[in-house]
């Protein structure tokens, strides 16, 4: 088993490297998967805090 690992180590440390135009691109990729993933779960938020003031004023209504 180590024997095998160590050969997945050297083939993982022979890979070629990345290029800086391709690393960047990946971040600028990776910046902008997260920033879409802010942006729904912001839209999740306020969706679920319109529903619970929906739901409050349901039930507040009436005793007004």
């Amino acid at each position: 088993m180590a024997l095998n690992t160590g050969l997945k180590l050297i083939q993982w440390a022979r890979r070629p490297t990345a290029a800086p135009k391709d690393r960047k691109q990946a971040t600028h990729r990776d910046r902008r998967q997260a920033q879409l993933h802010r942006l729904a779960r912001d839209e999740q938020v306020k969706e679920q805090r319109e529903r619970e003031v929906a739901k409050y004023l349901y039930y507040v209504r009436p005793m007004i």
